[in-house]
């Protein structure tokens, strides 16, 4: 060791290149040090003094921030960098105000880019990220927006509190509406609130309401007796019949008595392809039941109808529905006009384990919708509406119109029965014989 100092020293006494080879050795190792020394500082300021949290749009949060964000006084009075949303007015609170400005409201959330402002005395950096699509290889995003959220904190609890209040605003304790999703490219997007439907007020035949929801209900509460069976934790329904009889209403009716939401799914959406339906099935909303309705407009005996303008195939379709990556605890409802139309193993059991003829409107039916509809009246009057009319003729939907056309009167509801009458749809004239496609239903080997 004494020999290599002592080389070194005389190196550096008789060798100026080596010396000063040396000191540039040595001043640029420390210079790149002491420049790492501000970032070292920041990761260690970074990790012990902030909270960060990242929302990508895919999830019901980043609606609940984006709200929130719109009431907040930094985008109120402070944010030069917006982005629009409106508000509409609704029927009660111009009721409620009749001089007020009915137009849709104008509420301003910050755009993309980087936002300061404080909450609960904290301050908080909020990033808003919109990527841009490659146009070069066409190809959709996933994740069109996103939040980055840093909070100058060490308590965690400030992003919960932060995380609820955005939850308050955008789900007002109280709030029984049912949300309403809608599939875009391959997540969820929450299209909208309504409030729920309940099930006495969609009538078919008797019993059958009751008889879903009970269905439901008992597959929600055995998860555990198909895991212990090794069978696939989802359960599928199909309801068919002619258009107007109350199908997709039904849906909404289950999902009300169930506190549930929808998640209806379009299979003609022009961006849809094998990859997302999969995506979309695998991941759907919590707590929602699918919704897929007129399932037989995409695919007819496993070919693509004319105006199908996506990339999926009836292949992917199936393989979506019950294929190895098919999602779990799914409650799937189909609603079709044309049960004729769908190839067998698109409704075998495992795919649709119920189906259901919603039909034209028999006497019982005619007779509770006038019950609802005038229940404080003698019920010979709603005896009198159901024998009047021929049975299973009308769609509800016609029956239903008609009431509220005479909602004030229900002498004028009896008085005026030829105007429904007119609209009878007799079995000889109707497009497709329900009780044909019924009997065809019943020939086919399902089992496919």
């Amino acid at each position: 060791m004494n020999a290599i100092w002592e080389f070194i020293q005389h190196q550096l006494a008789t060798n100026q290149l080596f010396g000063g080879g040396l000191i540039l050795m040595v001043g640029g190792g420390l210079l790149a040090y002491f420049r790492e020394v501000p970032s070292r500082i920041w990761q260690w300021l970074r990790r012990r003094w902030l909270i960060e949290i990242d929302i990508l749009d895919r999830d019901p949060a980043f609606e609940w921030i984006d709200k929130w964000l719109a009431q907040h006084t930094y985008a109120k009075d402070r944010a030069r960098s917006l982005t629009v949303k409106t508000v509409s007015v609704d029927y009660s609170e111009r009721q409620a105000d009749p001089s007020m400005d009915a137009r849709p409201r104008i509420l301003f959330s910050p755009a993309p880019g980087e936002h300061i402002f404080f909450y609960r005395g904290r301050l908080v950096i909020l990033n808003r990220e919109r990527p841009k699509p490659d146009g070069n290889q066409g190809q959709s995003l996933s994740v069109r927006e996103s939040f980055a959220i840093h909070i100058f904190s060490r308590d965690r609890k400030i992003a919960q509190q932060l995380l609820e209040d955005a939850r308050d605003v955008a789900l007002p304790p109280g709030d029984n509406r049912l949300a309403i999703h809608r599939a875009s490219y391959s997540s969820w997007d929450e299209q909208m609130k309504r409030l729920p439907r309940p099930p006495e007020s969609v009538v078919l035949r008797d019993g059958l309401m009751e008889s879903l929801i009970e269905d439901v209900r008992s597959f929600l509460v055995r998860r555990e007796w198909y895991v212990e069976r090794g069978i696939p934790y989802r359960r599928g329904y199909l309801l068919y019949g002619p258009p107007g009889t109350g199908k997709s209403s039904a849906v909404l009716a289950i999902a009300s008595a169930m506190k549930m939401d929808i998640a209806i799914l379009s299979l003609a959406n022009s961006s849809l392809d094998d990859d997302d339906l999969c995506q979309l099935l695998s991941n759907c909303p919590v707590n929602s039941i699918v919704l897929i309705e007129d399932i037989d407009c995409v695919f007819v005996e496993r070919k693509a109808t004319e105006d199908k303008a996506n990339k999926l195939t009836f292949s992917g379709l199936l393989n979506a529905i019950d294929g190895v990556a098919a999602g779990e605890g799914r409650i799937l409802f189909a609603t079709t006009n044309h049960i004729d139309r769908l190839d067998p193993a698109l409704i075998r059991p495992g795919r649709i384990d119920r189906k259901e003829l919603i039909d034209y409107a028999d006497r019982d039916q005619l007779r509770r919708l006038f019950v609802r509809f005038f229940g404080d009246n003698d019920p010979s009057m709603a005896d009198y509406f159901s024998e009047s009319l021929a049975e299973r003729t009308l769609p509800m939907s016609a029956v239903q119109t008609y009431l509220i056309t005479h909602a004030d009167s229900a002498d004028d509801a009896l008085m005026n029965l030829d105007e429904l009458a007119a609209e009878a749809v007799r079995v000889s004239d109707r497009d497709e014989s329900t009780e044909a496609d019924a009997a065809r239903f019943e020939a086919v080997d399902y089992t496919l």
